[in-house]
């Protein structure tokens, strides 16, 4: 059947393919055995050196989390050009400790970890590389990563080159057989390849076929659609980078067609707006309109971004449940190849919570200057009123018993003695004052506010006073309840407004039982008994249930006025009492805050002022009076000599220790102000006891005596006198030092 040439032509057809196919094989089956494990290091390498770049920043940070999340997404989608899977991954700190590992039940994080040093190693069927991980910016190593491939597909195209050298001999025959079916299909099956290919690309598959045997022509066919395939598939990769940064973003990126419709919004615009992006997309962005900026703000905004320019401001925007938030943002116009604005790209931060934390930092600031101001002017205060003092209780003490002035000079000593209380109270808020817990009895503290709590008042307002006035005594510090009392008032008359209103001071005893006392706001469980209550009710706005939540926070506040301690503090003073505070208030129906106090044991002292001479004693010597006020000084000096003293002066600490160097064998007393220029008391002090260590020296000051003499603790300081004092006071002093 077949000719002997034929036959022969076969079987050199046969021979000669079965040859050259069997030494090609062995060719291939050799380079392949060199190169391609050396090919599959080299990606290996590769693609963890780009792995270990991209998440540098998280494990400076030191986000395990984060670290868990990427590299498990690697693991589960690695791929690389099907010939190796990552079988184990390992993220270490720069001490080899544990950060993410795929197998967190062996290796937890911050478990150390003992690892190859950076390089690759071969180990039978798996290839590990290892890598440092450098800072970004500096380039220091901050932790290693250890990547283990599955390289099983090297052994598996191996043991597929050997059967091909054993099946090509066979292979041959049939060659020499299926010749020409082969010659016929050898252009018809790669043009179908390139039919079905092109398919799958229009479709979004963009898989790679293998045209090495096609005709050249073909293959250049073949080429030009790979390319085309690559360029796609490098073009996703990028938009898909893209899509997650945008998503991934803290910022909030909005994007509208020209007319300003929502056409994208990101996952932090979701979370911030309380809107999803199905509610927001073919809506304008006037539904986050807060009405906290006029028509021209947006006006201008227009007419920037129609000039096509970029718009930087700020926007107070209302969220889903009505929350205001404020964002910092820039809007840029989207331009198209023709040079046309087709829509508005706008990125936009979230600057609610640090808007909020300069608000309460001015607001502290405002409180720290109001208080550096009131310690200021109590200071200056308390040296007026010892001139207005001192004078008063020396005329006292040259009166006769029936002088017609006696009373109004009385009235002048009780006037100043009130206005050193309010000195007090001055430093008090200031910090620089001293409380004091006595029996306090709240009806007559009330009553004795008078002036005060109408001052707090507007206008409009009508004070009530119920007051019992068979009031039990509380344990407590007076400014403190004074400044309770006028927050309240002050509180209720803003709640007020401008209508006309009623605000109730109510005082009395209840008896509170276990139900009562658990719905109080208190420092811990109060024991149920009877307590002593203020009450301070108005007729103003009322509060819902959310703002009496929200009224002992600090710093809030529902006005803008900023008078008035505040809640948050006021409450503090309440827990401070061992009290407990209750509020009853409904939208439109007013408010009532009821305080209750634990009654005391002890009864109200009453205070008895100096009488008009307290005391016949005389000093000798000569006293030395150190003070930069000269209302001061004289009326020192005078108290002084009215009790026998010869008496030198110095306005300052400098000129003081000269007169004491001139004088110092004659004085046996030194009255010493505190706060003065050039030299202040503790220097002046230090100075005279280097000169004299005997000297005895009392400490004059505004200040109380715990802030004054903290400096002169264990240095020999005589004694302290608290300004603004009497004559009889001073005396008293200087006896008790002198004997």
């Amino acid at each position: 059947m077949f000719s002997r040439l034929s036959t022969q032509t076969s079987i050199i057809f046969f021979l000669g393919s079965g040859l050259i196919l069997g030494l090609f094989s062995m060719l291939e089956y050799k380079q392949a055995s060199e190169a391609l494990p050396l090919e599959i290091e080299n990606e290996a390498v590769e693609v963890t050196e780009l792995i270990a770049s991209g998440i540098s920043y998280d494990v400076f940070f030191q986000r395990s989390f984060q670290l868990w999340k990427q590299m498990s997404r690697i693991q589960k989608g690695f791929v690389a050009n099907n010939q190796i899977t990552l079988r184990e991954y390992a993220v270490l700190d720069a001490r080899h400790f544990v950060l993410t590992h795929s197998d967190p039940l062996t290796y937890p994080v911050m478990k150390k970890m003992t690892i190859h040093d950076a390089g690759s190693f071969w180990g039978g069927d798996v290839l590990q590389v290892v890598r440092a991980i450098n800072h970004p910016s500096d380039g220091r190593i901050i932790g290693y990563l250890a990547l283990t491939f599955d390289v099983t597909y090297i052994q598996n195209k191996l043991e597929g080159l050997k059967n091909r050298i054993f099946f090509s001999f066979l292979m041959a025959l049939l060659f020499a057989v299926l010749i020409s079916i082969g010659m016929s299909l050898r252009v018809s099956r790669p043009l179908k390849k390139l039919s079905v290919m092109a398919r799958k690309i229009g479709l979004g598959d963009i898989s790679i076929s293998d045209f090495s045997s096609a005709p050249t022509e073909v293959q250049a066919l073949a080429q030009a659609l790979l390319r085309a395939d690559q360029t796609i598939l490098v073009n996703n990769r990028e938009l898909a980078k893209l899509a997650m940064v945008i998503e991934q973003t803290d910022e909030i990126i909005v994007i509208t067609d020209r007319q300003g419709v929502i056409e994208y919004v990101n996952a932090s615009f979701e979370r911030i707006s309380g809107y999803s992006a199905a509610e927001v997309v073919g809506q304008k962005p006037n539904i986050l309109k807060s009405g906290k900026h006029a028509e021209k703000y947006y006006k201008i905004m227009w007419d920037t971004l129609n000039s096509g320019k970029t718009w930087r401001g700020d926007f107070i925007n209302r969220n889903k449940s009505g929350e205001f938030y404020e964002v910092t943002q820039s809007i840029t116009p989207i331009f198209d190849s023709n040079n046309e604005v087709t829509g508005f790209a706008s990125v936009q931060l979230d600057v609610t919570q640090q808007r909020q934390m300069q608000s309460k930092l001015q607001h502290s600031d405002r409180v720290e200057s109001l208080g550096v101001l009131a310690g200021g002017i109590a200071h200056d205060f308390n040296n007026l009123l010892t001139a207005i003092l001192g004078n008063a209780s020396l005329a006292m003490t040259k009166l006769e018993a029936d002088s017609p002035v006696l009373n109004n000079i009385s009235a002048i000593e009780k006037a100043s003695f009130s206005a050193a209380d309010l000195c007090k109270q001055m430093l008090a808020y200031s910090g620089k004052g001293q409380f004091v817990i006595k029996p306090v009895n709240l009806s007559e503290l009330v009553d004795s506010m008078g002036k005060l709590i109408h001052v707090s008042l507007a206008k409009n307002v009508v004070l009530k006073l119920r007051l019992n006035q068979q009031l039990p005594a509380i344990d407590a510090d007076v400014a403190q309840m004074q400044q309770i009392v006028l927050n309240l008032i002050t509180n209720a008359s803003e709640a007020i407004e401008e209508n006309n209103g009623v605000i109730s001071i109510t005082t009395g005893v209840m008896l509170a039982d276990a139900d009562y006392l658990n719905g109080c706001i208190s420092a811990g469980p109060l024991e149920p008994g009877r307590f002593v209550f203020l009450e301070v009710s108005d007729t103003g706005c009322g509060m819902d249930a959310e703002t009496q939540k929200k009224i002992f926070d600090p710093f809030f506040t529902t006005k803008f006025t900023g008078r008035g301690l505040g809640m948050s503090a006021m409450l503090g003073i309440v827990k401070g009492h061992r009290g407990g505070l209750r509020i009853y208030s409904e939208p439109g129906e007013g408010t009532t805050i009821k305080i209750t106090f634990p009654i005391s044991h002890e009864e109200v002292a009453s205070r008895n002022l100096p009488e008009a001479v307290t005391s016949q004693w005389k000093g000798s010597g000569t006293a030395l009076v150190i003070d930069d006020e000269e209302t001061v000084r004289e009326i020192a000096s005078a108290m002084l000599k009215e009790r026998g003293f010869s008496v030198v002066t110095a306005n300052d600490g400098v000129e003081g220790v000269e007169m004491f160097r001139q004088y110092k064998e004659q004085i046996t007393i030194v009255l010493l102000d505190m706060t003065m220029p050039r030299m202040n008391g503790e220097q002046c002090f230090s100075e005279l006891r280097r000169i004299s260590p005997d000297v005895r020296v009392l400490l004059s000051s505004g200040y109380n005596e715990q802030d004054a003499t903290d400096h002169f603790a264990g240095k020999g300081l005589a004694g302290f006198i608290q300004k603004p004092y009497s004559a009889n006071f001073l005396t008293e002093k200087i006896q008790s030092i002198l004997g």
